[in-house]
């Protein structure tokens, strides 16, 4: 496959790295510490939010699973949420004046659910145009490593600009994440570049719509409207149910940790926006070297020990600022040690953490192909509707989480760091590192006992192979 085409398509999720950077670091903060929401309502919008993914992702992954129009079944779907993908993020951040707790709880997950909808018109047809692109077991991960450049990056850009151009400290707002005024610009500026990126990626990959895997009718497969309870047929595969759930522990972890990202760096280690953007940059270290780790490691011990060795390496290095906080190790360093120290701490785990994404998919792709040899279907949309889900959770589960747990701790709203007392800034501490690290590492008992590598997706392929000549 051309490198310019394997771009095209990468380019899309640059919406969904968007996304992520705007819920998962400035959304909650925004509503909980500059508009005074409640930690735990918050949450609870962000939660309920990811239960409509439950329903609208498999709906969409089935739907496009059967569509058959001359645009093929997968470009109609990511055009139709591309347009107004944009403007929602815009009106989530610009709730009208006035309102009081209940009200800007509503609004909240009103246009929350509607960004969410949104993005999954795009977002779970994309995934499954890969899958249909590629069928070879490494060129498949070579793919999905262009794809997860750009939504690491899309991410990463929206959040550098966001702290150095829309949250710069003032005088009225010596920290400038606490400007309300600077939020809606900054939602328009990322609600536009994720719409650019969708609209590229569609027009760029028109080309390969002759070339894609024609629906399939099913006739046992029900109403796409029910196909979130159609999803769970999903996950009556053993390899899919260990990837499903290892993924859903995984990001629920890391949403909780990247809700928690500008308070942890604002009251723990005493970073301004400027610190917390070159902070925010340090996932370019992942960028540029997690795809080959990504590529290396798998082709050494292959996918699924691939996976458990990035796990452990990413949570060695992405938990150690919090517990070095705690054992009294951060005190000590000036701000530019202290700022070092994080940057490269986050920066090496984002190797990792990027590397097992890139993996995660691969893997999600190879039980696709078994499911084909099993049913004699592809069903991308269904299976990666349910795989994208267990990724969405980083927000809804991960964000729940961190509302109840500042609630918990008791965590001030609105106050500067000198105003934050110390059980508060312990209980923090504890949240975002060693309780979130043990947790995050229990998924590797999970994955274990995922069954297949190399191998047996030759058997699988070969099969395939097989069973199409018998036709």
């Amino acid at each position: 496959m051309k490198t310019s085409l394997k771009l095209a398509y990468g380019i899309g999720q640059t919406s969904s790295g968007v996304k992520n950077a705007v819920f998962t670091i400035f959304l909650f903060f925004y509503y909980n510490q500059v508009l005074g929401v409640s930690g735990s309502l918050v949450g609870m919008a962000s939660l309920l939010a990811l239960m409509i993914d439950a329903i609208t992702d498999p709906m969409v992954g089935q739907l496009s699973d059967r569509f058959r129009s001359r645009w093929g079944r997968r470009h109609p779907f990511m055009l139709f949420g591309a347009i107004p993908f944009g403007i929602t993020i815009f009106l989530l951040f610009s709730p009208p004046a006035g309102m009081d707790e209940q009200g800007l709880f509503a609004w909240m997950l009103g246009f929350a659910i509607i960004v969410r909808i949104l993005l999954t018109f795009f977002f779970v047809p994309h995934l499954s145009l890969g899958a249909e692109m590629v069928r070879d077991y490494h060129e498949r991960t070579t793919l999905i490593a262009y794809r997860q450049f750009f939504q690491f990056a899309g991410g990463l850009f929206v959040s550098m600009t966001g702290f150095i151009v829309f949250f710069s400290p003032s005088e009225a707002y010596p920290n400038g994440m606490l400007n309300a005024a600077s939020y809606p610009a900054f939602a328009a500026f990322g609600g536009i570049l994720a719409t650019v990126t969708m609209l590229w990626s569609i027009y760029a990959t028109r080309s390969t719509i002759p070339h894609l895997s024609d629906p399939v009718p099913n006739p046992d497969a029900g109403s796409p409207l029910l196909a979130f309870i159609t999803v769970f047929r999903t996950l009556r595969q053993f390899a899919f149910r260990k990837l499903f759930i290892t993924t859903l522990v995984f990001t629920t972890i890391v949403g909780l940790t990247q809700t928690l990202i500008i308070y942890t760096g604002t009251y723990l280690y005493g970073f301004t926006p400027v610190h917390l953007a070159i902070v925010a940059s340090s996932p370019i270290i992942g960028i540029i070297f997690g795809p080959y780790t990504a590529k290396r490691t798998s082709l050494w011990i292959d996918k699924k020990r691939s996976f458990m060795l990035c796990l452990v390496m990413g949570s060695v290095f992405g938990f150690s600022p919090p517990i070095a906080f705690l054992l009294g190790a951060i005190e000590p360093m000036d701000a530019g040690t202290t700022l070092g120290f994080v940057y490269l701490a986050t920066g090496f785990s984002q190797i990792f953490f990027i590397a097992m994404y890139i993996i995660v998919d691969s893997m999600l792709s190879d039980t696709i192909d078994l499911h084909e040899l099993e049913t004699g279907r592809r069903e991308e949309g269904l299976f990666f509707a349910a795989g994208s889900f267990a990724q969405k959770a980083s927000f809804g589960l991960g964000a729940f989480a961190a509302g109840i747990g500042l609630d918990f701790i008791r965590f001030p709203k609105g106050a500067s760091p000198a105003d934050v007392p110390l059980d508060a800034l312990t209980g923090l501490a504890m949240f975002s590192g060693p309780l979130s690290m043990v947790l995050l590492l229990s998924s590797l008992l999970i994955i274990r006992h995922y069954p297949l590598d190399q191998a047996e997706h030759t058997k699988i392929t070969n099969g395939i192979r097989a069973a199409e000549t018998a036709a």
